[in-house]
């Protein structure tokens, strides 16, 4: 369905606001993969480790734990187990 109104400056700001917000989660999820990446040493393992539910996390996944804007905690996580 097209709508070729234009935007209006309040739903352009919401949508570039949703935007930015999205992409901060994103390099957030990829700098914890980077890191875990390092520790068990490909990439489908890393992505496996994102997905488990961790009791460090509150039973959480480091993915969820992200996503929930966590990542400071999960890369501290990840960074103690490399120690």
């Amino acid at each position: 369905m097209a709508n070729d109104e234009p935007l209006s400056l309040d739903a352009f700001a919401a949508l570039k606001a949703r935007f930015g917000q999205q992409s901060r989660k994103a390099q957030a999820y990829y700098t914890v993969m980077h890191e875990v990446r390092a520790i068990v040493g490909g990439d489908e393992a890393a992505s496996a480790w994102m997905d488990e539910a961790r009791a460090a996390l509150g039973g959480m996944s480091a993915a969820q734990a992200v996503g929930a804007g966590r990542e400071e905690e999960v890369l501290a996580y990840v960074r103690a187990l490399k120690k």
